[in-house]
């Protein structure tokens, strides 16, 4: 249990620390060209790593579709939400609403008739978007309200959380017939062609200027918070996380869910002179509660793309565990 549990508050450091780090490349690179390198750089490795060690086999012709549909909805669709909503908001905000996907994991199956109904299970989302309410309408203080963006950020981190969620429900079926691993490979790859397409195209189509000429112009330090993105925050935290979920209760996993908003209000609060509210503290308080009551009878569900995978072993020595 002690790996466990490293492999936990590993995560939750991580993931912590992502969305100030996000805040920090968007200092010195665009949303559009963090989500491009993310793409690209994550669907490299993913794709040699399954390929080349762990050796699964390539997807069934009949599957490509839904994964590609699965691809652009839980990587493309949500990795450019998530982009343009730590844009607009707090990373702090960020991460205290991304801690609402196992509620509305738990929401979306309740409604697909996937999950059986609970009350406490209904008490447990009602209490958790209370938290979100609270957080989008009370999180400044008298003194130093909140700009306006700050809450369209959080409507967008909020709707890319459902979106990631919708995802997850959906994955279920695929994913019994592949490793996750491979899964997040392949979501990669089409996430990435579409985007290279849209972002190198976007200078003759549309009014902005894209090209690849940013590259020239990127420091080590901005190179090394990209290789925390996609090293850690895309491949890392993806194996931890499975690996813990495969061997312990979904109330830890939930528990340790709720570090990250923790770590990124205090890394947010000391690397980018944000501050910690009232509202955020009742706000937290509530969908914690929330997350608990949902996942005292519940799995939870936590993101697959973004979070690990239980143990790189290849199709063929799964095969034989069973």
């Amino acid at each position: 249990m002690v790996r466990v549990h490293a492999a936990l508050l590993l995560v939750s450091l991580i993931y912590g620390y992502f969305y100030v780090t996000v805040k920090l490349l968007f200092k010195t690179i665009t949303p559009a060209e963090l989500i491009l390198l993310r793409f690209l750089l994550t669907a490299i490795l993913v794709t040699g790593i399954d390929q080349f060690v762990l050796k699964n086999p390539p997807p069934q012709r009949q599957d490509l579709p839904v994964i590609c549909k699965l691809g652009l909805l839980g990587v493309f669709v949500v990795q450019i939400l998530v982009a343009a909503g730590v844009n607009l908001t707090t990373a702090s905000h960020s991460a205290l609403i991304m801690a609402t996907i196992p509620i509305f994991t738990l929401l979306i199956s309740l409604i697909k008739k996937q999950e059986s109904f609970q009350p406490i299970k209904l008490a447990g989302v009602i209490t958790a978007f209370i938290g979100v309410v609270i957080l989008l309408m009370f999180s400044g203080s008298p003194s130093a309200p909140l700009p306006p963006h700050y809450m369209v950020g959080d409507l967008i981190v909020l709707l890319n959380a459902f979106a990631f969620a919708w995802f997850l429900v959906g994955s279920r079926e695929i994913l019994s017939r592949y490793s996750s691993f491979s899964f997040m490979a392949y979501c990669y790859i089409v996430s990435a062609a579409l985007f290279s397409v849209c972002y190198l195209g976007g200078e003759q189509i549309l009014y902005h200027q894209f090209g690849l000429g940013f590259l020239q112009h990127l420091g080590w330090q901005t190179w090394l918070l990209i290789l925390y993105v996609v090293v850690f925050a895309s491949i890392g935290s993806y194996t931890l996380n499975n690996f813990a979920l495969k061997r312990t209760s979904p109330t830890v996993v939930a528990i340790y869910i709720f570090l990250q908003p923790m770590i990124s209000a205090a890394t947010g609060y000391y690397v980018l002179g944000e501050h910690f509210t009232v509202g955020m503290a009742i706000a937290g308080i509530l969908t914690f509660i929330g997350l608990l009551l949902t996942t005292v009878t519940s799995p939870v569900h936590t993101p697959t793309i973004s979070q690990p995978e239980p143990e790189l072993v290849s199709s063929q020595e799964q095969e034989k565990e069973y």
